[in-house]
C-alpha cells in the first residue's frame, strides 16, 4: 500500500504551530498530542472520574446505531462502553449530503486508526466515536457536493434542494424523496458507468429512502461505510443525549457570566501571543441555543435576561426549562466540547485546523466545570492520487509537492514558457489597425470639442478592451479543446488542487468509490498513515 508524507503549511497559524509542537501554541492546551506520556496521563485522570450514566449512554447508542443499520462490530464496541475501563476518541462533522467532502471520510479513518493504536499502546479498550453535528442549521454548508466534469478538467458544484425554512437544524429537515432522486440522478449522470456504479447507486438510494431527515441519511451512510471497523455514530439532537446533557445545560446557565469572562481572557491571551482570533467572543454571549418551535435560535444575555429573537427569559425560567425540557437546548461551538466531555470518557478529540484554533479558548472553561480538556489531536489530512494523475505529473515533469504547495507560481511560470497561440498575433495586429483607423476620428472629435477628450480616450480604451476580452475567451476555449498540455494542467489542478485548495475540502468520496468500489474505505482504514501532522498522500 503506497503512502507518502508531505509537510504542508496550514493557513491557520495557531493550528500550524500547535501541530509543530511550538510552545507558544501548546500553552493553550493541556497536553502535547504527539507524546505517548500525554495519553498515559490522560488515561490515569479518566480512571479517577465517575461516569454514572455509562449504562444509559450505551443503551441509547445501541438503539440509535441499531436503527441506522450499523454493523455488529460497532454494536459490540457500544456494549464495551458499559465497562468502566473503556474509553473513546471522538471527532465529528456536520451532516453533509452524501457525507460531504472527503475530509469527513479521512476524519473517520483517523478515529478508527487512533482508537486501535491507543488500545494497543495503553492496554485498554479505546473505541472510536463519530459525533454528527445534526443540530447545525447552516444548511448552505451541507446541501451540496462537488465533482469533476468535462473530462475531469472542471469542478462542478451541485446543490440539493432541501427546502430550508427558517433556522431549522439538519436533524429536523425532512429528506424530500423527489429532490433526493433528482440530486442523485445528476450525480450519476456526471459519472462514468463502471462495474461499481450499481452498488454505489443502491447504497445511496436505499439509505436515503430509509431516512427521515438529512442527518439520518448521513448517519446511515457512515454506518454502511465504517460500521464493520467499529465506528460508533452519535447524533447530537437525540433525545437521550439531551437528557444526559441536562446537568451541563444547567451549569452553563448558572455560570454563564463566568464562561463569557474566561473566553474573553483567553481571547486576550491568544491575541497577545500574536495569533489571529478564530472566535468572536463578547460579554453578552450565552453560548447556548434554544429551540423555539423548529427554529434553533441563539441566546444572548443582557443584564439579568436571556433573550433570542422571539422571547426573553430569566435565569430561573431557563433553569426550569433545562430541568423539564432539555431537548429545547442546544450547545454552540464553545459548549459542545463540554457536552462531549461530560458524556464520554474521552482520551482524545480529533479536530481540523479551525477546530484546534477554537479549542485554544477552552482550557479554563473546562476547569470551571471540574473537567480537564482532553488531548486535542490534529486531524489527518489526505490527498488521493490516481494512477492517471501520476502519469500526468510525470508528463509535465511536475512534482506533487509543487501542486499542493506553490501551484499558482508553478502554473504562472509554466504559462510564461508556452508558445503563444498563432491567433494572438492576429489579435495584436487587429488592435493596431483599429487604433490607426480610430485615432484620426478621435483627434477630429477633440478638435471640434476639447471637452470630449476624456470621453474619447475612454471610448478608445473600451474598444481595445473588448478585443482583448474576446481574444482571452477564444484562446482559453481553443486551449481547452485542442491544447493537450493545457488540458493536462487543468486535469491536475481540478483533481488535486481544486479551487486553489486541498482536494479533501471539495471532492466527494462517492466519485472515487464509483471508480474503485466501496472497498476503498477498507484500504484507507488499513493504510499505514502517519499521524504526525504531515499531509498524507494515498496512491489509489
Amino acid at each position: 500500500m503506497n503512502v507518502e508524507c508531505l509537510a504542508l503549511p496550514i493557513a491557520n497559524r495557531l493550528a500550524q504551530e500547535y501541530q509543530q509542537q511550538d510552545a507558544s501554541a501548546l500553552q493553550f492546551f493541556t497536553h502535547n498530542p504527539y507524546h505517548i506520556q500525554s495519553y498515559q496521563e490522560r488515561l490515569e485522570w479518566l480512571r479517577g472520574q465517575t461516569y454514572s450514566h455509562r449504562e444509559q449512554l450505551a443503551e441509547g447508542l445501541y438503539t440509535f446505531n441499531k436503527k441506522i443499520g450499523n454493523h455488529q462490530e460497532a454494536l459490540r464496541r457500544i456494549q464495551a462502553l458499559k465497562n468502566p475501563d473503556t474509553y473513546v476518541v471522538i471527532g465529528g462533522q456536520q451532516a453533509g449530503v452524501m457525507t460531504g467532502p472527503l475530509y469527513t471520510i479521512h476524519k473517520a479513518v483517523h478515529l478508527i486508526q487512533t482508537a486501535k493504536r491507543l488500545s494497543e499502546e495503553l492496554q485498554a479498550e479505546v473505541v472510536p466515536v463519530f459525533w454528527i453535528a445534526g443540530e447545525d442549521h447552516d444548511i448552505d454548508e451541507i446541501d451540496h457536493v462537488y465533482w469533476l466534469t468535462d473530462k475531469e478538467t472542471r469542478l462542478h458544484k451541485e446543490r440539493m434542494n432541501l427546502n430550508k425554512k427558517g433556522r431549522v437544524s439538519a436533524s429536523g429537515l425532512p429528506l424530500n424523496e423527489e429532490a433526493c432522486t433528482q440530486f442523485l440522478e445528476s450525480f450519476f449522470h456526471a459519472q462514468t458507468e463502471t462495474a461499481e456504479t450499481g452498488q454505489i447507486r443502491k447504497l445511496l438510494t436505499s439509505t436515503a429512502s430509509s431516512s427521515d431527515n438529512v442527518a439520518e441519511w448521513f448517519a446511515r451512510l457512515m454506518a454502511a461505510l465504517f460500521g464493520k471497523h467499529g465506528l460508533i455514530l452519535v447524533e447530537s439532537s437525540l433525545p437521550f443525549i439531551r437528557e444526559l446533557e441536562r446537568p451541563v445545560f444547567e451549569q452553563v446557565i448558572e455560570k454563564n457570566e463566568q464562561v463569557a469572562h474566561l473566553l474573553l481572557k483567553a481571547a486576550d491571551r491568544i491575541s497577545t501571543a500574536g495569533y489571529p482570533l478564530q472566535l468572536q467572543v463578547e460579554e453578552h454571549q450565552a453560548n447556548l441555543f434554544l429551540y423555539e418551535g423548529q427554529d434553533r435560535l441563539l441566546l444572548e444575555r443582557h443584564a439579568d435576561r436571556f433573550v433570542n429573537r422571539r422571547a426573553s427569559y430569566s435565569r430561573e425560567d431557563l433553569m426550569r426549562l433545562a430541568a423539564d425540557q432539555p431537548e429545547r437546548f442546544s450547545a454552540n461551538v464553545v459548549t459542545r466540547g463540554l457536552m462531549q466531555e461530560h458524556l464520554f470518557p474521552t482520551l482524545a478529540f480529533i479536530g481540523g485546523p479551525g477546530e484546534i484554533a477554537y479549542w485554544a479558548y477552552y482550557r479554563e472553561v473546562f476547569e470551571l466545570f471540574g473537567m480537564q480538556m482532553p488531548i486535542v489531536l490534529p486531524r489527518m489530512s489526505v490527498t488521493l492520487v490516481e494512477g492517471a494523475q501520476v502519469r500526468l505529473l510525470e508528463s509535465l515533469d511536475l512534482r506533487l509537492e509543487h501542486v499542493l504547495n506553490g501551484f499558482a507560481e508553478w502554473k504562472r511560470d509554466w504559462a510564461a514558457g508556452q508558445e503563444p497561440h498563432p491567433l494572438q498575433k492576429q489579435f495584436s495586429a487587429t488592435r493596431e489597425q483599429l487604433l490607426s483607423m480610430y485615432r484620426p476620428l478621435v483627434e477630429e472629435v477633440v478638435r471640434l470639442d476639447g471637452g470630449l477628450r476624456g470621453l474619447a480616450e475612454k471610448n478608445t480604451n473600451l474598444l481595445l478592451e473588448q478585443v482583448s476580452f474576446l481574444e482571452e475567451r477564444l484562446i482559453r476555449s481553443l486551449q481547452q479543446q485542442d491544447d493537450v498540455e493545457h488540458m493536462r494542467v487543468q486535469r491536475i489542478e481540478a483533481s488535486l488542487f481544486p479551487d486553489g485548495g486541498l482536494q479533501e475540502r471539495k471532492l466527494s468520496f462517492f466519485a472515487f468509490a464509483n471508480k474503485y468500489g466501496l472497498s476503498l474505505v477498507d484500504r484507507l482504514v488499513k493504510a499505514p498513515f502517519a499521524h504526525d501532522g504531515t499531509h498524507q498522500i494515498f496512491f489509489v
